[in-house]
């Protein structure tokens, strides 16, 4: 294909300017690289213009890893969204026997095993998450029917907190009235500093039910299941 004289002089002025091969090719629509190539074969690039094809050289490649990376993070943040999504999906609506098992895995993690000696008459679930809070609520009212008088709270908080506050929000997430948070515990200084202020704004909730029974059925599933 043949060109224009001008479109040559114009190409070595980019050229001159430090442009690459690419640059030019698309600023000028020129066929192939190879007329380029045949063009500059015999040219001999000032100091300038090789300082200024190296800067620009670097720009385009943090250009394309720019680029590349604005690419990979949508890709990971999409990949994480339909993960998350199947999840949700995966579990869909819990019966009855699931929750029971969810339930007594919770309690396997987070509750109190054993209390003074030989078995405890008190069921006592410790946490600070208002999502798992709520389900272990479920687990207690639809699975084994305790009542809303059975239920008495603890919290833990940082000096910092607002009790009446955190005994409201820890009330609306559990559904018991607040005069059932019977005791409040101050999280000492030396424990506070140890934690970022933030980390717990309400602080930690402990929930008893005073049952020997309750405590022994719920003992006997967590067996149960370690023996699956």
């Amino acid at each position: 294909m043949r060109y224009d004289i001008s479109v040559k002089n114009r190409a070595l002025a980019l050229r001159l300017e430090g442009k690459s091969y690419s640059f030019i090719q698309r600023e000028l629509g020129i066929a192939s690289k190879g007329t380029l190539s045949e063009w500059f074969r015999n040219l001999e690039l000032p100091p300038r213009s090789k300082n200024l094809l190296k800067e620009n050289m670097e720009l385009a490649t943090k250009r394309g890893l720019l680029h590349f990376n604005t690419q990979r993070k949508k890709r990971i943040l999409n990949e994480n969204s339909e993960a998350f999504d199947e999840g949700i999906r995966d579990v869909g609506q819990m019966n009855e026997r699931e929750l029971m098992l969810v339930g007594a895995a919770l309690y396997w993690g987070e509750g109190t095993k054993r209390g003074g000696k030989g078995k405890s008459n008190r069921v006592i679930f410790t946490n600070s998450e208002p999502k798992m809070v709520k389900l272990y609520m479920r687990f207690l009212r639809e699975i084994f029917g305790i009542a809303d008088e059975k239920f008495a709270a603890e919290l833990h908080l940082y000096e910092s907190i607002d009790h009446l506050v955190a005994k409201q929000y820890w009330s609306e997430i559990t559904g018991i009235p607040v005069a059932r948070f019977w005791s409040t515990n101050l999280v000492s200084r030396a424990s506070q500093n140890k934690r970022p202020f933030n980390r717990l704004p309400y602080g930690t909730i402990g929930i008893r039910v005073s049952s020997r029974t309750l405590f022994n059925k719920i003992m006997g599933m967590i067996e149960g299941l370690a023996s699956c």
